[in-house]
């Protein structure tokens, strides 16, 4: 066995343990298709598995994150910030939701915002025209949650970084990002356990070849 076959092995067993979600809907996958949703609320087996290569990706989001997070603590020591929490764990039982925040950050200015991490690569990071619709609704449930439930103003941010050189693009998010990611809320909570209809086929397209299908785990469950 080499090293390669080691690294897999062990990225595998970590997301077979992973951090099961405390509620039934998840903040992680909240920008997704409904009936992804779903499948993973279901515990569905996925029809189509990660391949081994994904786990790499995966954990190269938590490296990017720890990187980013240490700085944040620096941050925080040195007064640049009133105060940074990593990892902030959130719970809507109104809504069976929950999730965690990359990050809490207290400006010197008195607003909070919440961090939202997304590692890239460089290529990617050409191609990238604004924030992506599922991270800024992810982000900003996040903030609107914590906005209710301290009753203190959140703002929310998506940091997408690129892991080969650490370039930095950030966006932060219009408040009308939060009226997307209740609609997602009110039709989780519509359908509960029924199952979802499909993302409707786009004009000319093969689904399965088109975002967000092709990279679905239950795409030949849910596409045939």
């Amino acid at each position: 066995m080499n090293v390669s076959q080691v690294l897999d092995l062990a990225l595998k067993e970590k997301a077979k343990i992973g951090r099961p979600s405390a509620r039934r809907w998840r903040g992680s996958l909240l920008g997704a298709c409904v009936r992804q949703q779903w499948y993973n609320a279901e515990q569905v087996e996925p029809s189509n598995p990660f391949p081994d290569s994904l786990y790499r990706v995966f954990e190269r989001g938590h490296v990017v994150a720890e990187v980013l997070n240490r700085a944040g603590r620096e941050a925080e020591r040195l007064g640049i910030v009133e105060s940074f929490q990593e990892e902030v764990p959130l719970v809507w039982d109104e809504y069976n939701f929950s999730g965690n925040a990359d990050a809490v950050v207290l400006r010197k200015d008195g607003i909070y915002e919440v961090w939202e991490y997304k590692s890239i690569n460089s290529r990617g990071m050409q191609y990238l025209k604004g924030v992506k619709p599922e991270h800024a609704i992810q982000a900003s449930i996040y903030a609107h949650i914590l906005e209710l439930q301290t009753g203190d103003p959140h703002e929310a941010r998506v940091v997408y970084v690129a892991a080969d050189n650490f370039q930095i693009v950030e966006y932060t998010l219009d408040r009308a990002w939060r009226d997307r990611a209740m609609r997602v809320l009110h039709v989780l909570q519509y359908f509960d356990k029924r199952k979802p209809p499909r993302l409707p086929s786009r004009k000319g397209k093969d689904m399965k070849a088109e975002w967000p299908c092709k990279g679905c785990q239950w795409l030949k469950e849910c596409r045939g």
